[in-house]
């Protein structure tokens, strides 16, 4: 809105001196066909064109910001543990030909499991990995991984669905931190990034401070992390893959040889919103420059496809270094050489925190384009 109102008051003073130019200006300008009057009156219909527009969008501005706010605690909209253990297993009993539901293990704390639907039609398919949720309060990567298999299984008929089953064959993780998750998710406190693990030794469930930030235990770089104290929303944990949850992902990505995988976040910040990231690159290693064009242009195809939530324009792809850390994409990609992308899903109305937590209607809209966009972007995909 700041910048709006400048941009009017820029607009204002510019039409003011251009036509204060003018007045001392001949009747008639060189090379020019319209007289100085008729050239006061241009810009006089621009001035009361221009300025009134700019105004209503000024006003405009404020109901737009007001609407685009975090919703907590999260409404019915929003999928409950219980509601997606149930959609899952319903996918997977209609079409039994197509999906099948797996139980990669248990979380550390509250043994409560880690499900992940297979949709494979027929043998020697491209395997790809979508994980919709690591850290507990990011719940909309957990809505899109299940619109995802809902229109996979549901959708058989669409062309686009079929000619992706023809292809690929996808594992869709929507949650790898139900504890966290479920903390959010039942009201008890918003942001509640890390798992539930007791990482103070205190014998209770010390909501605000306990747990480990699972995108930062995986080990490839997890000795690189910055080490904080077990309170902190980016603690490490205690030895990397201690967490039980980012062992039963790596087992699976032992178990298949992944060529895709693509793992969602939101920024609460606001800093990292509607942007794409691709694994940490040592510019050093040559050999390497061909998976990284090859992200780079899956990236930009996602990125594309997807308009911001609030802003014009679409989502970008960020074009710096990316955190040598122990995180999801870092480790499948530098140690199986899945190419893999972070998706930042959630915007911002201007300044400030981001929505990650938008109301029904918002939260529609970022599921469908997000499974659209992704669903598009392999289609578009060169086989290797």
């Amino acid at each position: 809105m700041q910048k709006l109102l400048c941009i009017t008051i820029i607009f204002r003073l510019t039409f003011l001196s251009i036509k204060k130019q003018l007045r001392k200006q001949p009747q008639r300008l060189p090379g020019c066909s319209v007289s100085k009057k008729g050239l006061l009156g241009i810009m006089d219909i621009m001035e009361k064109i221009l300025i009134p527009l700019l105004l209503f969008a000024l006003l405009s501005a404020p109901a737009a910001a007001r609407k685009a706010r975090n919703v907590y605690p999260l409404d019915g909209s929003y999928y409950t543990p219980g509601a997606m253990a149930d959609t899952l297993t319903a996918l997977a009993e209609e079409f039994p030909a197509l999906a099948r539901l797996h139980t990669l293990g248990e979380t550390g704390t509250e043994r409560k499991p880690l499900l992940a639907l297979q949709v494979q039609s027929g043998l020697d398919k491209i395997p790809v990995l979508v994980v919709g949720q690591h850290h507990g309060d990011e719940v909309l990567g957990l809505e899109i991984a299940l619109g995802l298999a809902i229109r996979l299984v549901r959708s058989q008929s669409d062309p686009e669905v079929s000619a992706l089953l023809d292809r690929y064959a996808f594992w869709i993780v929507p949650t790898l931190n139900p504890e966290g998750w479920e903390v959010v998710r039942s009201g008890r406190f918003q942001w509640k990034r890390k798992n539930n693990t007791d990482t103070n030794n205190n014998r209770k469930f010390d909501l605000k401070k306990d747990g480990v930030d699972l995108n930062r235990n995986y080990p490839t770089f997890w000795s690189l992390e910055k080490a904080r104290p077990a309170s902190h929303p980016y603690y490490k944990g205690p030895a990397a893959a201690s967490g039980a949850e980012v062992r039963a992902l790596l087992s699976l990505g032992a178990l298949v040889e992944f060529r895709y995988a693509f793992f969602y976040h939101s920024s609460v910040s606001g800093e990292l919103s509607e942007k794409l990231f691709l694994p940490w690159r040592d510019k050093r290693d040559k050999a390497a420059k061909t998976d990284f064009d090859a992200m780079r242009r899956l990236a930009e195809t996602y990125a594309s496809l997807t308009p911001r939530d609030y802003q014009p324009g679409f989502y970008g792809v960020h074009g710096g270094y990316t955190s040598k850390t122990g995180n999801a994409r870092n480790h499948f990609y530098h140690t199986w050489q899945t190419l893999s992308l972070l998706i930042e899903v959630g915007g911002s109305p201007g300044s400030g925190r981001a929505v990650i937590h938008p109301g029904p209607d918002m939260r529609r809209k970022i599921v469908a384009k997000n499974v659209s966009s992704l669903v598009r972007t392999l289609l578009r995909t060169e086989l290797p």
